[in-house]
């Protein structure tokens, strides 16, 4: 093996040393989502996939001149600026992002290794890897929004009476709720994966491509409005006897599964006959090392060393007091539903003023649990619909109502060290600057609710009371930061 191979090879194992070193913990999160969300579970056919597309060669006319080494600036370029969405958002705790960054990282080092060529010739294989990502969370409240639209919309037409509170939709017969897993997001998934796979196998020119992909995506939402109808007007005409239980999830499927044929079918009409994929030799060459490959391999191992030294902090199993009172009693029995989970510090107290108090520390980044997450909330959306927010300077205040009568009102902020903010973005953005930067931060939501006030007596009761809370704060940016691994 001459001088050259062994730098080769030596270059290898240092970039995939390197991207395991950085990737590696993204990569088992990403995998963890594929395993327990069913809307993810096509993820594990994506990498069979492209490398069936690798193995097979479509027909096309690929130009395979020599390409300028200048173009090799691009992906690494490209792979370089993952790196730093990688690190922003390990500050901020921003799982998508992560992925992304951990995934698209992947098609940058392939065309950096093996050349424009190789990378041009395998473009639908490496571009079919973004399908890796489990994204489409954040477009769950969207959809149900959209789907709970046609649904009304669509018993106006069959002539049911029906009012709709926020995603609660109320008929003569019951009440039905457009909950997160009737948004569609599982079957548009999906379906846009399928619809990608089949775009690329019959048609061979790219607008044609992007259409189909468009139309299948409008179908699929618009299939997932009409299948609620369905559900709603079966369940109304046959006083909930049906609709609901097992041959809910059945007349879902099978109702998505004729939209999808019948989408397909469509499709093919219009598909182009000369496209054949035949087995073809995998033959990639590793490139002579230049410039562009020996910059990242350097930036690369320089990042996975200073990953390796970023602080975590280990929750504790019992959350330290986030709020200190000897006055206040702490509550145990509340219809409010906030919830925070795995936090460094909590606290819920109330006082005689039937004001409720909640503090929730966490570190700027912990092995389990974030201020941001899933599962924390400010309230029990099952309980409450928010009739009005209000966007204050120095706070956010929501004004609720219960589906069963009653009403609530929450006042709350965010808090990264000594920095307060009334909205999320804000609050990440300080957050990713103190983890780089003053490490000792912590990050906390305060929170004080009150119910059965109106909302303008509600809201000077809250403000007097926030303005006032100072006393009751400990010192929790020293007290409760953990164990640091």
């Amino acid at each position: 093996m001459s001088n050259l191979s062994y730098s080769r090879v030596l270059f290898l194992l240092l970039l995939s040393s390197a991207y395991i070193v950085i990737y590696g913990a993204t990569w088992q999160d990403i995998e963890l989502v594929w395993r327990s969300s069913a809307t993810y579970n096509h993820c594990y056919l994506i990498i069979p996939i492209s490398i069936w597309f690798m193995l097979r060669k479509r027909n096309d006319a690929i130009n395979t001149n020599n390409y300028s080494p200048h173009l090799l600036w691009l992906p690494a370029g490209f792979a370089c600026a993952m790196l730093l969405v990688w690190l922003l958002s390990y500050a901020a705790d921003i799982a998508l992002f992560m992925h992304i960054a951990a995934v698209l990282s992947l098609p940058a080092m392939f065309w950096l290794i093996f050349g424009t060529a190789a990378a041009k010739k395998h473009r639908f294989a490496l571009g079919y890897l973004i399908f890796l990502i489990p994204f489409g969370e954040e477009l769950s409240l969207q959809l149900q929004n959209i789907t709970a639209d046609i649904t009304v919309f669509m018993l106006h037409i069959a002539a049911v009476p029906v009012f709709r509170q926020g995603l609660f939709l109320s008929t003569p017969v019951g009440m039905f709720e457009v909950a997160e897993a009737c948004s569609g997001l599982r079957f548009l998934i999906a379906s846009l994966a399928i619809s990608v796979l089949f775009a690329y196998l019959n048609y061979k020119r790219l607008p044609k491509q992007i259409s189909f992909i468009l139309f299948m995506t409008v179908l699929s939402v618009l299939a997932n409005g009409v299948r609620a109808f369905m559900l709603v007007y079966i369940g109304e005409k046959s006083n909930m006897q049906l609709g609901f239980g097992a041959d809910h999830y059945l007349y879902g499927w099978v109702f998505f599964g004729l939209v999808l044929f019948a989408g397909f079918w469509l499709g093919a009409r219009f598909a182009d006959d000369d496209i054949n994929f035949k087995k073809t030799p995998l033959q990639l060459s590793i490139l002579p090392l230049g410039l562009p490959q020996l910059s990242l391999v350097s930036i690369v191992l320089i990042t996975a060393i200073f990953s390796l030294n970023l602080p975590i902090v280990i929750p504790p199993a019992s959350p330290a007091p986030a709020l200190i009172s000897t006055s206040y009693a702490e509550v145990t029995d509340s219809d409010w539903g906030i919830a925070f989970f795995d936090s460094l510090a909590f606290s819920h107290f109330q006082d005689e003023q039937n004001i409720e108090y909640v503090r929730a520390v966490y570190a700027l980044k912990q092995t389990s649990g974030e201020l941001f997450s899933w599962e924390n909330q400010l309230f029990d959306k099952k309980v409450w619909v928010i009739q009005q927010r209000q966007a204050l300077p120095k706070y956010t205040v929501l004004h609720l109502n219960a589906l069963s009568g009653g009403n609530r009102s929450i006042l709350y902020w965010h808090q990264v060290g000594e920095h307060r903010f009334s909205e999320q973005l804000p609050t990440k953005i300080q957050q990713t600057l103190a983890y780089y930067f003053d490490s000792d931060a912590i990050t906390a939501t305060n929170a004080l609710s009150v119910s059965g006030l109106a909302p303008t007596e509600a809201l000077a009761l809250l403000i007097s009371a926030a303005d006032n809370i100072g006393p009751m704060l400990p010192n929790t940016a020293s007290a409760t930061l953990g164990i640091q691994q």
